[in-house]
């Protein structure tokens, strides 16, 4: 038994120096991050703002030279955003057979800190609060590699991003026959977007010891949906993403 072991420790030995080796042809890199997202594209400045997400996923790469060098990789990637709206819809209540509105017609206010003054002892209302957008992509980018300087790589390429999940999620209170209910909505509007878009990812790297710290830039380039909002018609996604990751030479 003990003459399995160290021959299994012998057979470890040459992948484990190749593995050391950050200047290999090829390499696989895990990763594992997180990631700041928001939209563009709104005409409304202020209707939305950056929400933390997490990626986690690996890079293949195969250097031409010492210099440059192009990867393949694969993600799951959280985007998305906040978005900085109040909306105030009336609620009915049932009275002698007719629908009564206590409240006066839907009040939309956009910005940041967004909220809507009214008296609560008025009557029914359904008050919304803290939306937020979750999409969550597989992700495959396709970078050039220029390693510039010492450990020190700038990146390139493009990024396909396939839609796995889409919630819209808010902060609803809501009164009805004089009792106050607070909830959370959780509504799917993966069929309401873009099955598919595609980013532009501008990055750099730093690798010590094989160790390596990626910072990438998604700049995305197609439409997250089709609306008719006119004023997010042209809404995509625009994305920072930081990771660590551990290069093994193959």
């Amino acid at each position: 038994m003990k003459n399995l072991f160290l021959i299994a420790a012998l057979a470890l030995i040459p992948w484990a120096a190749n593995a050391q080796n950050s200047n290999s042809k090829f390499t696989i890199t895990p990763r594992i991050g997180m990631t700041v997202s928001d939209f563009s594209g709104s005409k409304l400045k202020e209707a939305y703002s950056p929400k933390a997400g997490f990626v986690a996923g690996v890079d293949a790469e195969y250097n031409f030279s010492k210099l440059f060098g192009v990867s393949l990789g694969v993600f799951y990637n959280m985007q998305g955003a906040k978005a900085n709206a109040a909306v105030l819809m009336p609620g009915y209540e049932p009275t002698n057979n007719f629908e009564i509105s206590p409240v006066t017609p839907t009040t939309t206010v956009i910005g940041k800190n967004a909220h809507i003054d009214f008296d609560r002892n008025a009557g029914s209302y359904i008050y919304l609060t803290d939306f937020r957008t979750d999409l969550n992509y597989i992700s495959i980018p396709v970078l050039a590699q220029a390693h510039v300087w010492k450990g020190l790589t700038a990146k390139l390429g493009i990024q396909t991003d396939v839609l796995v999940s889409a919630r819209s999620k808010a902060n609803v209170e809501v009164k009805y026959k004089g009792v106050t209910y607070f909830e959370k909505s959780n509504t799917d509007i993966k069929d309401k977007l873009h099955s598919c878009v595609f980013s532009i990812p501008v990055g750099l790297s730093y690798t010590y010891k094989n160790i390596e710290l990626d910072a990438r830039y998604l700049w995305g380039i197609s439409k997250v949906a089709d609306t008719k909002d006119e004023n997010d018609k042209d809404l995509k996604n625009s994305t920072f993403a930081i990771t660590l990751g551990y290069r093994f030479g193959l």
